[in-house]
């Protein structure tokens, strides 16, 4: 067969560029380290590839989100040792207060403004914050302070303090795996406010108190302040963000000192903060003739009803949840009522208790039984600390091992054998150089050589 020239030159150039292909490919391999340059190499295994890769990228992620949870839990538990260090003290200054017969009244003085310092130390505590500026015991409302003090709640008109709940009441939660999230702090309503307590104002209420009121009851029982408490009930309802009754009025019952039950309407509207909807119900209760018995007002992200009655002859409770409001509101469907407290049964003329002594007394004592509730809130919230640290060191190991298994199978999937590689390209390159000499001696050859 005759061959051209031509063909001849194109057939030994194809030649040398396909053995170059292959050696430029192995040297590419080689300098990357992977076997799988494109999805073209093998289809199914880079599927495979991205798949793993997503695998350890989440993975990475989760362990991200526990690092974080874990910093956060670290302040936490710092906060709630300040908490317990604080509470012991005021335990130790209740116990003494407990001798009232050996305290002048310079000592109580003095051990009133130690109270008062630990309260706004325990205030501190409840509002700290973490590297991020996260208020921690917020919640998901984190760039809100968890507590503050709101001097319009103050008596005759509300509980004993004005320290409310500003935060959320839903916890933050992260994912550290697949299928587990965990929690990366508590809520400071759980943690410093729902407290059982026996004490008057709590008695008045719901039975619980926050620290800071017990804080501050002791501070005004050893400067020989005791109020009358004031009959309240609050919702359990979060209405930071107000009720939607634009489509009609909505109406409920309020009795009021052992009144007649009177209906009270709240006026259609889109109500679109808790003070808001506070107005529109004040506006309601003024309405029905109820006017200077009775007012609502919010108390962080919730609603209350306070009697402006102080004492045991003061009561108040809402029911007829006929039109939804008692639930919209937060409270029991049924019906919620209180009644008030006073800190005597013998009660003088200006409301002042006649026996000083044992009024001092009844309430250091119920002081230092609430401050050993208040022991153990803070205690069970550092056990869930401990809990959540146990479980994130756990999920950790596993994500670690998770990604080691899968990094394992990943690397069998996309990385080079160098020493396979290495073989191959030097049998390549020398191949591809016994192509151009044989190319370059058949280009040498001609008729005119032998003329």
């Amino acid at each position: 067969m005759r061959i051209g020239t031509t063909w001849s030159h194109q057939l030994s150039l194809n030649a040398i560029l396909a053995q170059q292909a292959k050696v430029s490919k192995t040297q590419l391999q080689l300098s990357t380290g992977y076997k799988i340059l494109t999805p073209a190499d093998d289809p199914a295994a880079s599927v495979r590839i991205l798949d793993y890769q997503d695998s350890i990228d989440k993975t990475k992620q989760y362990q991200a989100n526990i690092e974080s949870t874990r910093a956060r839990n670290n302040v936490e538990d710092s906060a709630l040792n300040g908490a317990v260090n604080t509470l012991q003290r005021a335990r130790e200054l209740a116990v003494q207060g407990l001798n009232s017969g050996t305290l002048t009244a310079a000592d109580k003085q003095a051990m009133e403004k130690e109270v008062r310092q630990l309260l706004d130390n325990m205030l501190g505590i409840a509002n700290t914050k973490n590297a991020n500026g996260e208020y921690i015991f917020s919640g998901d409302l984190s760039g809100t302070p968890s507590f503050k003090y709101d001097s319009t709640v103050t008596p005759p008109l509300t509980e004993p303090t004005g320290y409310v709940y500003q935060g959320g009441v839903n916890q933050r939660v992260l994912q550290i795996g697949d299928a587990r999230q965990v929690a990366d702090g508590d809520l400071g309503k759980s943690v410093f406010e729902d407290i059982p307590s026996v004490s008057l104002a709590a008695v008045a209420k719901n039975g619980k108190q926050s620290i800071f009121e017990t804080l501050s009851t002791f501070a005004d029982a050893l400067a020989g302040k005791f109020l009358p408490v004031n009959a309240a009930i609050q919702g359990d309802r979060f209405l930071k963000y107000g009720l939607d009754y634009s489509a009609g009025a909505k109406s409920f019952d309020l009795t009021v000192d052992g009144g007649a039950a009177t209906s009270v309407s709240i006026a259609a509207g889109n109500y679109q903060n808790v003070d808001d909807l506070v107005t529109a119900v004040n506006a309601g209760i003024n309405a029905s003739g109820l006017t200077g018995t009775v007012i609502a007002r919010s108390t962080g992200n919730n609603i209350e009803f306070v009697s402006t009655t102080a004492g045991a002859t003061s009561s108040v409770a809402i029911s007829n949840d006929t039109a939804g409001v008692l639930t919209d509101l937060g409270f029991n469907p049924a019906g919620e009522s209180a009644v008030g407290a006073n800190a005597s049964t013998s009660i003088n003329v200006d409301g002042t208790p006649k026996d000083m002594g044992a009024v001092y007394d009844k309430t250091v004592s119920d002081v230092l039984t609430d401050l050993d509730a208040a022991f153990k809130s803070v205690g069970e919230a550092q056990a869930r600390v401990g809990s959540r640290g146990r479980a994130l060191d756990d999920q950790q190991d596993q994500n670690e091992q998770f990604m080691l298994d899968i990094e394992t199978t990943l690397s069998d999937t996309r990385d080079l054998d160098y020493a396979e590689a290495f073989t191959r390209f030097n049998m390549q390159n020398m191949t591809l150089q016994a192509a151009q000499q044989s190319f370059a001696k058949v280009q040498s050859l001609s008729l005119f050589n032998y003329l």
